[in-house]
């Protein structure tokens, strides 16, 4: 039976007991007060596990307010500028780049940066969308145009070759590379008692076992700036 990866949860696995720091932790300006309230936010989530968290984010007013009334740790930069950081000097066992360097002008001076934060044994998690979907070469094939589905914020796509060749040019090594099928397998509180959503995830799975790896929802990396794995 195959393995499947779900993005929230391996995510929250890895940083369990350990020192995180969380690149793009708002994850949108308005999207994480209604994230926060269902339960689903991914920073609030890795902060329930961890030892400790310190978030980084571009967007300014919001990580003020997070601060203020959330009480967490975190700064204003821009991810491919974090030697604007001076005061942030410690190194992290995880670093957490979910669904970020999709939106970045130049993702290599964010992996460059990194390193800064990284002691032998940190694993950088990078997760990004799979442009090779099966939903996505659906739509494609249906002739719905890129500009109608595709987040406007984003900046390129990655295949897991590319980024792959990416991590590499950077001298990064592989821990595992693999592929993510979805956020979380369980039920969120919001659709914990559906009868339709217990359906719905029943022939999800179902299609899973039917589909490639290879055309799963989003590319799911672990690496490191050695060879420890």
């Amino acid at each position: 039976m195959k393995k499947f990866i779900y993005r929230k949860d391996k995510i929250i696995e890895i940083c369990t007991n350990k020192k995180v720091l969380h690149l793009g932790f708002v994850q949108h300006a308005h999207l994480y007060k209604k994230k926060i309230k269902e339960g689903d936010w991914l920073h609030k989530m890795i902060a329930s596990t961890a030892n400790h968290i310190v978030g980084i984010d571009y967007l300014e007013k919001e990580v003020k307010a997070i601060r203020e009334e959330y009480g967490y740790e975190c700064y204003y930069a821009d991810v491919t500028q974090l030697d604007s950081l001076p005061d942030l000097n410690e190194k992290f066992d995880v670093i957490v780049c979910g669904e970020l360097i999709e939106h970045l002008e130049n993702p290599g001076l964010m992996l460059k940066f990194c390193k800064k934060f990284m002691h032998p044994k940190t694993q950088l998690i990078i997760t990004t969308p799979n442009p090779w979907s099966k939903t996505r070469i659906n739509l494609i094939k249906k002739g719905v145009l890129e500009e109608k589905w595709l987040n406007k914020e984003h900046t390129c796509w990655f295949s897991f070759q590319t980024l792959k060749q990416l991590l590499e040019r950077e001298c990064f090594q592989e821990v595992n590379y693999g592929y993510y099928v979805g956020e979380c397998e369980q039920f969120t509180p919001k659709y914990r008692y559906s009868l339709l959503e217990f359906i719905r995830r029943l022939k999800y799975k179902l299609i899973l076992h039917l589909t490639s790896i290879h055309l799963q929802d989003g590319l799911f990396f672990v690496a490191s700036t050695s060879e420890e794995k």
